[in-house]
Order: structure tokens, then sequence, then C-alpha cells
């Protein structure tokens, strides 16, 4: 996983579009910033979540995290 890519691989958005996330189960919750809510499911949730927390994605739960 390349942290510094705006990008994470199979997820539709950059980084710079995203507010807020929470991880649920095996789904990522994400709040985007024009006020969209979207699901993520990946194969790879540690390396999604250390992605969101590089690019300083909020996570509106983190005792989770």
């Amino acid at each position: 996983m390349n942290t510094f890519t705006t990008r994470f691989a199979g997820f539709d958005h950059d980084a710079t579009e995203l507010s807020a996330y929470i991880f649920s189960i095996d789904t990522f919750i994400i709040s985007l910033k024009n006020e969209e809510i979207i699901r993520f499911v990946t194969e790879n949730p540690d390396d999604f979540q250390k992605w969101l927390e590089y690019h300083r994605v909020r996570n509106v739960n983190p005792a989770d995290g």
C-alpha cells in the first residue's frame, strides 16, 4: 500500500473528498465533503484504515481504531 497517493486501489474517491468514516463488521461507512454517504468493503481493511488515518480523515468512533 502506498499511503502517499490520494487514491486507494478499488476505491472511487480521492482522499480530499472524504470528511469522516466509521468501520462496522466489514464495511466502511464514509461521509463525503459533499454530504453524500457511501459504503466501501475491501479485502484489506487494515490498509484502508491506515490510508484514511494518513490522510487525516476523521474516525467518528476512535475507540474502534
